[in-house]
């Protein structure tokens, strides 16, 4: 192949290789519990408008065979609960909806959630769902063993006496499926915050928030609010997902959130860019922080106040500084000036013949004190100690020379 064929054969796998990475080829698994099914449909349709295609798993698969398929590679992305504990290798590319529990039963008498749970049926959805595996946590919290009540696998075989459902608000027809049953609730909406038997369960299970259904949201059901749980749903991925692609991908979701609440309307609880970032069981991909982070000041702009503190207070130790070795420097120059001003009174006094005889031994004795000065630093090796030892040397030499020819 000549350089000119080999240069277009590299041309096109290039294009080929971008083209592949701008439209690539994702999977994406979901739970049975509802509303999943809709939000992946709504998910699939908003990353369409964008051009970016998703193959949604024709299929319900089991949640712990989703996270072992996010695990391998063999699924890209997954719409899941936030599990009760972090798991090492899983991100959240972004938060989508919270999965309300209904706590439905027939048992009037039932004061508290130990004593609806004793001798109750109950169906709580999928083996191994969400709604199990919480039954479950909360028995253990309120002292009721698995033989003090009975799950039931299919709820129309046999008739249950407590549903216990997590996902989204139950729709008109679910509602008439419950004639006779009533929400139970953990505690009340007027209750301080903190105070409630939810905000109990919270403080020991993190993936779990209160929530509260308002008075007139199931009409049938009950006539006041009600206190319950929920589970953050989240679009969940390997750690090592691509981040411009998380990126793309969490943009899209934020920006179209309130088109995706229109299939399901707690969408915009959980699809709001003002989310608390450490508040997650499987933290947030480093390609969605990045996409929160896009508008957040750099270094310079969020520690600017600081940073001119700083540079104020360098400037003015600085400035002292120079100020002091400007003082030190001319207290330095204006001893040599004193001293100076000495051997020229004895250069007067070297003019009377008379007085000529003591002045040797005067810039002498002046020579010394300037020495041991020098030597403590107390003065400068400058233009003004030359000048003072060229003069005295300069005397020296003249009174040195009477002595030689006996002038007195």
């Amino acid at each position: 192949m000549n350089s000119g064929g080999r240069f277009a054969f590299l041309l096109l796998l290039a294009v080929l290789t971008a083209c592949e990475r701008a439209n690539p080829e994702l999977t994406l698994a979901r739970t049975e519990e509802d509303p999943a099914t809709t939000i992946a449909a709504a998910v699939v349709k908003a990353m369409a408008a964008n051009g970016l295609a998703i193959t949604v798993e024709e299929t319900v698969i089991q949640r712990t065979d989703i996270l072992d398929g996010l695990r391998s590679g063999a699924l890209d992305l997954a719409i899941i609960e936030e599990p009760d504990r972090p798991m090492p290798g899983l991100v959240t590319i972004a938060p989508l909806y919270p999965g309300v529990l209904h706590v439905l039963h027939n048992r009037p008498d039932a004061s508290d959630f130990a004593t609806l749970l004793r001798g109750a049926t109950v169906y709580a959805g999928p083996a191994g769902g969400a709604a199990q595996r919480l039954l479950a946590e909360l028995a253990r919290d309120f002292n009721v063993s698995d033989d003090e009540y009975r799950v039931l696998d299919n709820p129309w075989t046999e008739s249950a006496s407590v549903f216990f459902i997590i996902g989204g608000l139950l729709s008109e027809s679910s509602i008439a499926q419950f004639p006779g049953y009533e929400l139970f609730s953990f505690g009340r909406a007027d209750d301080p915050p903190g105070s409630s038997i939810a905000d109990g369960i919270v403080l020991k299970h993190h993936h779990l928030r209160p929530f509260v259904l308002p008075e007139g949201v199931y009409h049938t059901l009950t006539d006041e609010p009600v206190v319950t749980l929920s589970i953050r749903t989240v679009l969940a991925a390997r750690e090592d997902f691509d981040q411009q692609l998380a990126y793309d991908i969490a943009s899209t979701l934020f920006h179209q959130s309130q088109e995706i609440s229109e299939t399901y309307p707690l969408v915009t609880r959980e699809l709001d860019e003002r989310l608390n970032a450490i508040d997650f069981m499987l933290p947030l991909h480093e390609g969605t922080r990045r996409y929160l982070d896009r508008d957040a000041p750099g270094f310079i702009e969020r520690y600017v106040d600081v940073l001119a503190l700083y540079f104020t207070i360098i400037i003015t130790v600085l400035s002292g500084a120079i100020a002091l070795y400007r003082h030190r420097k001319q207290v330095r120059k204006d001893r040599v000036d004193e001293y100076y001003t000495q051997l020229l009174d004895i250069r007067e006094r070297m003019r009377d013949a008379g007085a000529r005889s003591k002045c040797f031994e005067e810039v002498l004795a002046v020579q010394r004190e300037v020495l041991e000065l020098l030597v403590e630093e107390r003065i400068a090796a400058d233009a003004s100690l030359l000048a003072f030892v060229n003069l005295s040397n300069q005397m020296l030499g003249e009174l040195a020379s009477d002595h030689r020819t006996g002038n007195p």
